[in-house]
């Protein structure tokens, strides 16, 4: 007990420390906790909580969340796994493999991947298999690749046919997907091709496809099979879809990149996050921005895959990286993370907070980036890695240029972001190395601080690259100095330009969709269709709710002039437009480029009803008692009813009432004390999609 008591006196001078800070008793507290006094002393008594929180962040720090009895990493420290991650590249995941040994993998946000066999099997002409593509439940699947195609599915539900359309490949094979929800059940098609698969084999919690691949007739085999086997599937599929967002309190498919680590965090490392700082960080990666095509986009998402196969730094420094994210461990043990922006700092230290400082000018030289093209996965180039724009930081004739890879990003305004970010870490102004005591303590959860030397002459701001304990009362720092203009972005003027993904021909030669048009389709769809192209072009359509910011692409089959999407909002406006693609993936522009975009509303039912049986007005009072009759028509939903002040002219008249109800039924409403004078009545019948049948009135009256 004497020896805790003298710890803890020592603890509350100011010989570890010139900063008077942590001479407070529930500084003390806190740091005792951290050293493991015992808690019976008045101290950890008195300030328990504060005391407790030590004790955990204790046991964090050391082989913790971070690494080893690293507190605080940043962009600076990350980059450094970006150039050669331990994980393999888009391009390398496009396959289907069987192998003894198989790794769990996750995919988040949109993505698109192949996966390991779970299974094959050759019957009846056919060869079954089934590709793994998650280890968990998703979202659903966007397009289906076979091969280097895009293919469409009918609805076929017999597992013994086709259900591909797509020229050749459909009659030769079949596609049914499996999302790994709850309930999932053994394919029927396996089931009855091979006796030892029975209903137990229905890959619960997997996500994946069965598929079978017929032999064609000789004359057509590398038509269909142009690799000469069967086709690798690997789809565009949306993840997991168990994220949750504290900020409604519900679970569900999100990209969020604040979302997809606290996720990956609580789910895959077993750790604890504050929901709260979760909220805040979610709110700033939905912070839209405008890219270099003039189109609005979340700050910051998380799309690709992580693999149990992978090393945890690798997994980390892709997903915040990704994110320019600061991740650190918090003084009650658990983990937290700050998006990419400019915080304002609130911490300063000065030359008396140094045990030892070691303050160079940035990176010049021979070996000096000048350059950063971030190695993205780009959905435009087949959903591969594809570098992005360069970021050039220092003209010269002879550039040095790193090329950080980073898989978790799917777009290219983002990678050119996180280039920018890069470039300037590498060429910032000062890099600092040091050593500082109880500071430390202050910089926990920091990103930024100020650094005030009076005798160097420096005032400058500084973001953490690590921020290590090295014991209860020292931590090792590096960091770079940096500016707040550092995290500002002008894709206008500073979004580099994409690189071309053929050299042959440039974008600009593929022509425009002509002759665009969509029409609404009972049953919540949408026709679009179009001219006729040249038969090397296959056709994307796009399109979204004029409410939201965030397209969905649908490809048709190619040769087709049509494409049909279902399952569209009854009544809701979409923008739409379309461009052509080649076999190679070059595309054309998205058409037609006017302002406003053309849309189209969605009617579930466009069948009007029929007149209402019976209509009248009658005065009572100072007011007016409406009645009318449904007529005997399923299509009927609701009577619109419409007034004109001192006027028989429908187009003077104004909707004052819907009223629903049901079919052959008789109604009643009430215009209370419209005002004295003549009012005129019309009623107008219509369906649940608002579609309207024939008026009946006027019905004049007198009050």
């Amino acid at each position: 007990m004497k020896r805790s008591l003298m710890v803890l006196a020592l603890l509350g001078t100011t010989a570890l420390t010139p900063d008077p800070v942590y001479a407070s008793p529930q500084a003390v507290a806190f740091v005792a906790g951290s050293l493991g006094v015992a808690g019976g002393t008045a101290l950890a008594t008195t300030y328990a909580a504060t005391y407790a929180s030590g004790a955990l962040f204790a046991a964090s720090a050391f082989g913790g969340f971070v690494v080893r009895t690293a507190v605080g990493i940043g962009l600076s420290f990350l980059a450094n796994k970006l150039f050669a991650p331990d994980m393999p590249p888009p391009s390398a995941r496009m396959v289907n493999f069987a192998q003894p040994k198989a790794y769990a993998e996750y995919a988040y946000g949109r993505t698109r991947k192949g996966g390991i066999l779970g299974f094959t099997g050759f019957s009846d002409s056919k060869r079954y298999y089934v590709p793994i593509l998650a280890a968990h439940e998703i979202e659903g699947f966007v397009e289906h690749w076979l091969d280097e195609r895009v293919v469409t599915l009918n609805s076929e539900t017999d597992t013994s046919l086709t259900n591909i359309d797509t020229s050749p490949i459909g009659g030769y094979g079949r596609i049914d997907t499996l999302d790994g929800a709850s309930g999932q059940t053994a394919n029927a098609g396996l089931v009855s091709a091979f006796t030892e698969i029975t209903s137990a084999h229905d890959f619960a919690g997997l996500a994946g496809a069965v598929i079978w691949a017929k032999r064609p007739p000789q004359s057509s085999f590398s038509n269909i099979y142009p690799t000469g086997r069967q086709w690798a599937y690997a789809p565009v599929i949306d993840g997991a879809n168990d994220i949750y967002d504290p900020r409604t309190d519900s679970t569900g498919y999100s990209n969020n990149a604040a979302l997809v680590l606290a996720h990956w965090i609580v789910n895959r490392l077993g750790r604890d996050v504050d929901w709260d700082e979760v909220a805040t960080e979610a709110d700033v990666a939905d912070t839209t921005v405008t890219n270099a095509e003039s189109e609005t986009q979340p700050l910051w998402t998380i799309n690709g895959t992580i693999s149990d196969e992978q090393e945890f730094e690798d997994q980390r420094a892709q997903m915040a990286a990704a994110c320019d994210a600061f991740i650190y461990e918090r003084a009650d043990g658990k983990a937290g993370f700050k998006l990419g922006r400019w915080i304002e700092p609130t911490v300063s230290l000065s030359a008396d907070d140094f045990f030892a400082l070691e303050l160079t000018e940035g990176q010049w030289g021979a070996d000096a980036v000048d350059e950063v093209a971030v190695t993205y996965m780009e959905p435009e180039n087949a959903w591969r890695e594809t570098p992005s724009g360069v970021w050039v930081e220092n003209d010269v004739a002879k550039a040095v240029r790193d090329e950080p890879q980073l898989y978790m990003i799917n777009n290219h305004n983002q990678a050119a972001r996180i280039a920018k970010r890069i470039a300037k870490t590498k060429r910032a102004k000062y890099q600092l190395k040091a050593t500082i005591g109880m500071m430390g303590y202050e910089l926990l959860g920091q990103r930024f601080f100020r650094l005030v030397h009076e005798e160097m002459g420096i005032d400058e701001y500084f973001e953490v690259g690590e921020l290590v304990r090295e014991g209860v009362s020292q931590f090792s720092v590096t960091a770079n100095s940096v500016n707040a203009s550092d995290f500002d972005f002008d894709a206008a003027t500073e979004e580099p330009t994409r690189p071309t993904y053929s050299s042959v021909t440039s974008n600009d030669d593929i022509p425009d969709v002509s002759g665009l048009t969509a029409t609404a389709v009972d049953g919540g769809s949408v026709a679009f269709s179009w001219t006729a192209a040249d038969d090397s072009l296959v056709q994307q359509v796009r399109y979204r709710l004029t409410t939201e910011t965030d397209w969905q692409v649908t490809t048709a089959p190619e040769g087709e002039t049509q494409v049909v999407v279902t399952g569209l909002l009854d009544g809701g406006e979409y923008e739409y437009q379309a461009r052509n693609r080649t076999g190679s993936y070059r595309v054309g522009n998205w058409a037609p480029d006017t302002s406003p975009i053309p849309s189209v509303t969605v009617i579930a039912n466009s069948t009007a009803p029929a007149i209402l049986d019976a209509f009248s007005a009658t005065v009572d009072g100072s007011d007016v008692d409406l009645a009318f009759t449904a007529p005997n028509d399923p299509n009927y939903s609701a009577t619109r009813i419409y007034r004109a002040d001192d006027s028989t002219d429908f187009n003077d008249a104004v909707l004052i009432r819907t009223e629903y109800g049901a079919p052959n039924t008789a109604d009643t409403w009430t215009d209370t004390a419209p005002g004295s004078g003549g009012w005129s009545y019309w009623a107008e019948p219509i369906n649940t999609s608002g579609v309207a049948g024939t008026k009946s009135g006027p019905q004049s009256v007198t009050i």
